[in-house]
């Protein structure tokens, strides 16, 4: 069951840093009006390709402190982090192939909106689906595609579109005419084109021979640069790393216990730095030298390739032309038997003249694999005793850094001289350290090119198997409704509705009916929230028995409990305030209209239950002001107003970093 699950939302300036972990299960999270906590909602539809931007001018203390926000998540068994700026660049989204942690030694593919969520469809296996429909105010036609976007809508609900007619987002004529063709697509009710397909199927299997080809490419690049070995790559990071953290440690220490800015040197203690640098200079400088003859060595060994395939190639020609004397043979005529005399000795003198050049061409390589064999001695030499210089003075660098640890325990010191000495061993680090990382990014991004083929080859699997069943089979199509009505049914009479009469999801429109009135027809808001969960819900049961396999299969809910009027007097008047500017007089009129209210707390509590078991096997996130006491334990974060909301200053991740 091809799935989205997020883990983690991190949101990111140059100063700060917080990240936001999510249950696999039901993840809630409650709050006072204005703290941030629908803007985790909103960030999580942006990272997946909202088209509009995220407001700023209402948004302060994100525009303050923030300038990108990260989405990491799991598709099937793939961690996938996506990275949209918030400021700059919004029509970007970069697609890293690893956990947010792991960033640095990954290289992101960067796409535009609409690429990005082509391949998020890839990776949900879903395939492209286009309509050809009318120009708007034109006889011409033209191609429109259903997007990952379509989909969307199935997924985040909005607290506007929740117990509302603009469920999933019904008030937009261009949204509305493309919902029950992105609910086909969840479904696999499309009827597909036999030409599209084939065209699609090409152009995947091409795309797979690309990939090989680039895979190629990289694994060539990192034989030049002497980088194949990725465990020993990894454990050189590793090292840089702990070395860079001793030397940031030794600088803190310094800072703090410095206890004047005097300018009285040490000269000890710079003596100390001084060769201290020398040496890591001179090791540089080995280290440097020594992948100048590795690579030297490397373009050797596939001269002596070359010469030994030429060795062989003379050897075989001296085989076959001159190893056979054809004149000390007797030869007879195949008339009468009598001997003939042999004149190919006459031809013999000719070909010694070419015998012998080959000859020489024979001993001449055999000079050349002498020669380079030697050089190449030679330089394994020079590289073994360059390791022994290495080594040695990686010894004197390790006690003369345990020197100056110890010295600046005891001596009152200028911290600026230390600090610029510490400072460009550090930077010196960082830069040794970039080149193994940049070798580790290679490695990553053939890992990330392999998955892709077997995405791809999944992708023409599909394709192919849909060219032998082009249409949709219809016995397929009864057994989906028939389920949807059935759970969608159940949720609502657990919901205290009595379903007898027709309560259904419609096989033209494929939105759901209560009494035989749509979801957009009823005007009680409890009663349209109600028929809206228990649709998404069935779909959700759907997908577990491979039904709804292009649902990405988790929710983003925002506010159910406003129109369950189970809340303290108290708790629904701070509740009314708790709306958008944006929102017109009438729709706070509707949304607070006591009539559309459901006076139930078994309904209340019921919902919540219905939510929890969801959640078994799905990923739900909830917003929610106050949620009852019996999910305290799925609540993972309580947002304040003020300086306690989502952008909290004293969650600041980079604090300790910087």
């Amino acid at each position: 069951m091809s799935r989205i699950l997020i883990r983690k939302l991190i949101i990111q300036g140059l100063m700060y840093r917080r990240t936001i972990e999510f249950n696999e299960g039901l993840t809630i999270i409650s709050g006072e009006k204005t703290s941030g906590k629908s803007l985790v909602l909103s960030l999580i539809d942006y990272c997946f390709g909202k088209s509009g931007k995220i407001d700023l001018s209402v948004q302060k203390e994100l525009a303050s402190h923030c300038d990108e926000v990260f989405l990491e998540m799991k598709i099937n068994d793939e961690v996938i982090t996506l990275r949209r700026p918030i400021k700059e660049n919004q029509t970007k989204i970069s697609i890293y192939f690893c956990a947010f942690e792991e960033l640095d030694t990954y290289t992101p593919r960067v796409f535009g909106i609409k690429e990005a969520m082509k391949f998020l469809m890839r990776k949900l296996n879903i395939n492209e689906y286009k309509l050809i429909k009318n120009k708007k105010h034109s006889n011409e036609k033209e191609i429109e595609s259903i997007s990952f976007r379509d989909i969307f809508r199935y997924v985040y609900i909005h607290q506007h579109e929740l117990g509302t007619n603009n469920f999933l987002q019904n008030i937009d004529a261009f949204k509305r005419y493309k919902n029950p063709h992105a609910f086909k697509l969840m479904f696999n009710l499309v009827e597909a084109d036999k030409n599209e397909l084939s065209d699609s199927l090409v152009r995947t299997e091409n795309e797979i021979e690309e990939t090989k080809k680039d895979i190629s490419g990289l694994v060539s690049y990192l034989k030049d640069k002497d980088a194949e070995d990725r465990i020993g790559l990894q454990a050189k990071s590793d090292k840089f790393i702990e070395s860079i953290d001793e030397q940031k440690k030794i600088k803190t220490a310094i800072i703090s216990n410095s206890k004047s800015n005097s300018n009285n040197e040490n000269e000890m203690y710079i003596k100390l730095k001084k060769d201290l640098e020398l040496i890591t200079n001179e090791i540089y400088d080995y280290q440097s030298k020594k992948k100048q003859i590795q690579l030297s060595i490397n373009s050797k060994k596939l001269l002596l390739e070359e010469y030994n395939i030429e060795q062989a190639e003379v050897d075989a020609t001296l085989e076959v032309n001159y190893k056979l004397v054809i004149s000390e043979q007797q030869i007879e005529c195949p008339l009468c038997n009598s001997n003939v005399v042999n004149t190919t000795s006459e031809v013999e003198g000719e070909s010694k003249n070419s015998e012998k050049m080959l000859r020489n061409v024979k001993k001449e390589i055999t000079n050349k694999i002498v020669l380079v064999t030697n050089l190449m001695k030679h330089e394994m030499k020079n590289i073994e005793e360059m390791d022994i210089h290495i080594k040695r003075l990686t010894k004197k660098q390790n006690l003369f850094n345990e020197a100056i640890v110890e010295f600046t325990k005891e001596t009152d010191v200028p911290f600026l001289s230390q600090i610029d000495s510490i400072n460009v061993m550090i930077n010196r680090l960082i830069k040794d350290h970039e080149m193994i990382k940049e070798g580790l990014r290679i490695h990553h991004k053939i890992d990330e090119k392999k998955n892709h083929i077997i995405g791809l080859e999944a992708t023409a699997l599909r394709y192919k198997n849909e060219l032998n069943d082009l249409q949709v089979n219809e016995e397929y199509k009864e057994e989906v409704f028939s389920f949807l009505d059935k759970e969608y049914k159940k949720i609502m009479y657990r919901l205290k509705y009595n379903t007898d009469g027709a309560t259904y999801i419609d096989v033209e429109s494929h939105i759901p009916y209560f009494e035989g009135a749509s979801v957009y027809v009823h005007e009680s808001g409890g009663l349209l929230e109600c028929m809206q969960l228990s649709y998404l819900g069935a779909i959700l049961i759907s997908k577990v028995e491979n039904y709804a396999l292009g649902h990405p299969g988790f929710l983003l809910l925002d506010s159910i409990s406003k129109y369950f009027g189970t809340l303290k007097k108290n708790d629904q008047e701070e509740e009314k305030l708790d709306v958008e500017k944006t929102v017109t007089q009438e729709e706070v009129k509707s949304i607070l209209d006591e009539k559309s209210k459901i006076n139930d707390p078994e309904v209340y509590q019921e919902l919540y239950e219905i939510l929890i078991e969801l959640s078994d096997n799905h990923q739900i996130i909830l917003v929610e002001n106050t949620p009852p006491e019996k999910v305290d334990k799925y609540t993972k974060y309580t947002f304040l107003s003020g300086k306690h909301g989502l952008v909290d200053l004293s969650q600041n991740e980079l604090t300790d970093m910087n």
